[in-house]
């Protein structure tokens, strides 16, 4: 086999076994993070800590592992296990042999748990934002209150400020009619008001 020969074989074993290692899982990965799914992230999550493991295993252990023959083969049949659908050994992994070593508190098997917990918190925020609203204007009509009734005290304690913004709208809307329609044309709504009593 010349030289050219090996280069290209060499060159598609990289192409094929990045792909299968790391072209791969991300595309399924980023599928995973737009699930609810929380058996889909334990999968590649797993994957990429095996992975990064598995990686930190051969740059310190280099020396051993050029004697060992047909080692990027065996990492990537271990990697296909890994991540191929059919076999979801990263799954396997987390649930067989992390699970029984490492303490992980609070795990529930309802993948729905994640998003329950997020909508109970948005409704929380809203909740609390529509009472702090509510409360902004309580505060409001307590300021307006209290400033009534400093007017109230200062003009005339019988008719309070907002009955005097009412009676200034109506005489508004009066000068508006009268303006638009003239005089004679409220003068004869008036009388059939009257009438009609």
């Amino acid at each position: 086999m010349g030289f050219f020969e090996r280069a290209t074989v060499h060159f598609l074993h990289a192409a094929i076994g990045s792909a299968i290692v790391l072209l791969y899982p991300l595309y399924e990965s980023k599928l995973a993070m737009e699930k609810p799914s929380s058996r889909e992230h334990q999968q590649w999550l797993t994957y990429w800590v095996l992975l990064s493991l598995l990686t930190l295993f051969e740059l310190y252990l280099s020396t051993i592992i050029s004697w060992i023959p047909l080692w990027p083969y065996i990492k990537l049949v271990f990697c296909l296990w890994l991540a191929l659908p059919s076999f979801k050994g990263a799954a396997y992994v987390f649930e067989n042999i992390a699970m029984k070593y490492i303490k992980v508190e609070d795990i529930e098997e309802n993948p729905e748990r994640d998003l329950e917990e997020e909508k109970k918190e948005k409704e929380d925020m809203k909740k609390k934002a529509k009472e702090d609203m509510k409360k902004k204007d309580d505060e409001d009509e307590a300021v307006d209150e209290d400033e009534d009734d400093e007017e109230d005290e200062d003009e005339d304690e019988a008719v309070s400020t907002r009955d005097e913004k009412k009676v200034f709208r109506a005489w508004k809307l009066v000068d508006d009619y009268i303006e638009k329609n003239g005089a004679d044309s409220l003068e004869k709504i008036v009388k059939a008001g009257l009438q009609g009593n």
